[in-house]
């Protein structure tokens, strides 16, 4: 590891990236993340000084995967207490006591959504009135909310830890330093680390019975096979964490929750665990290279149009088609051009990139602010149908983003 900093200079105003190093352990997500793309895990991991003090790039919301986390967060919640009260499920009177005390599954998805807004205070990629839009249409969703937790809980069988204080093993999954063996009973959101594999994973829920333990991850997204992927993962995890798992108790079912059904398969046997583990071994330290490479290298493609940095990512830009009469009316495209003659009070011609033609006529919102000259780069925009102008038309909407790009787009310094 190279232990110092990198600059990587996209072009655009205020993010200017300071790259990090490999870190020392790697998730399943950050693997896969690398594997997708160098650039982008490295993008999205950087610091950013002069844009903000957060971690990583800012994130753009979607309510969708921010309705994901508010589910996620209320079953971790509420898991937590039951396991803690040693309730062996949700229909038991000792689970119905633990969920009034809560004050409900209702209750915990608010409170559940309040502490994931409070999570966008300073993100510069959301504007105050983006916020109020997203808490509106979050808190419309509350009662889905509920039934998805709800539906989750009824189909999950706890294991109590009797005899056995509710604290134990609470060193272990709460990043403290003293990591101690886990016993007989079920443990949400547990915290599992392989030193010597330098990987690290969260269990979403872990049950030890006295000869296998049993792995649920809680998925609020579509059925992919990644996430059985993930569960193996999980499985060389357990296996060589010898703080949580000092005897090597094997591995039983592994089961990925989804909102409707449960996907349960058997843990690999000793042969393929070492298949995996030898190839997760080959993926680190592929990903260690990737990482300090210099700079990381962008691999392009069909994923780059959900990417979370493609605003900064030269790469991206550069393959992209700049053709907007391909997109149909009432899409959504992203642009890159520089502004040209104002048309109205509040519409601007845009020139390409290179300033040589008109392009497409872009209508704004209120608020928002262009002036001749600049060179932009803009996500989600929307194509319109104006039989009245002679040229493509699209519209900044209130969910679309615009980034000013300053001077010559740089790289890597």
């Amino acid at each position: 590891m190279s232990g110092g900093q990198r600059a990587f200079d996209s072009g655009v105003e205020r993010s200017r990236a300071l790259l990090p190093d490999a870190p020392e352990l790697w998730t399943y997500s950050s693997l896969r993340e690398v594997e997708t793309c160098a650039l982008r895990y490295a993008l999205s991991s950087a610091s950013y000084p002069d844009l903000w003090d957060g971690y990583g790039y800012p994130r753009f919301v979607h309510p969708s995967a921010l309705f994901g986390d508010i589910v996620h967060d209320s079953l971790e919640r509420i898991v937590r207490a039951l396991v803690a009260a040693g309730c062996s499920a949700a229909s038991t009177p000792e689970a119905v006591a633990v969920l009034r005390a809560l004050g409900g599954y209702s209750v915990v998805a608010t409170e559940a959504l309040e502490q994931r807004m409070a999570m966008l205070d300073g993100n510069p990629r959301v504007s105050a009135t983006r916020r109020e839009q997203i808490q509106r249409l979050l808190a419309d969703r509350v009662p889905e909310a509920r039934v998805d937790v709800q539906t989750r809980l009824s189909r999950l069988t706890l294991v109590p830890r009797r005899g056995r204080p509710a604290a134990l093993g609470l060193a272990l999954h709460s990043g403290g330093h003293t990591r101690t063996a886990l016993g007989p009973g079920s443990y949400a959101e547990v915290s599992l680390r392989a030193n010597e594999l330098r990987i690290k994973g969260r269990l979403d829920l872990l049950t030890i019975s006295a000869s296998h333990v049993d792995i649920v991850d809680h998925k609020t997204g579509r059925e992919d096979p990644d996430h059985l992927d993930q569960l193996r993962f999980y499985g060389v995890l357990w296996e060589n964490d010898l703080a949580a798992n000092p005897s090597r108790m094997p591995m039983g079912e592994l089961t990925v929750a989804y909102p409707a059904t449960d996907i349960t398969i058997q843990s690999p046997d000793a042969s393929e665990l070492d298949r995996i583990t030898q190839s997760i071994k080959s993926r680190v330290r592929a990903a260690d290279e990737q990482i300090e490479a210099d700079p990381p290298v962008a691999t392009t493609g069909p994923h780059c149009v959900q990417c979370p940095v493609r605003s900064i990512c030269p790469a991206y830009w550069d393959s992209m088609n700049h053709d907007p009469t391909s997109v149909a009316p009432n899409s959504w495209f992203d642009f890159e051009g520089i502004v040209g003659d104002q048309n109205g009070a509040k519409s601007w011609w845009l020139l390409d990139r290179f300033g040589s033609r008109r392009v497409l006529l872009l209508r704004i919102a209120s608020g928002a602010e262009l002036a001749q000259g600049q060179r932009l780069r803009l996500l989600g925009i929307r194509r319109d149908h104006d039989p009245g102008v002679d040229g493509i038309v699209a519209t900044l909407t209130t969910t679309s983003e615009s980034f000013i790009l300053s001077g010559e787009i740089a790289g890597t310094r």
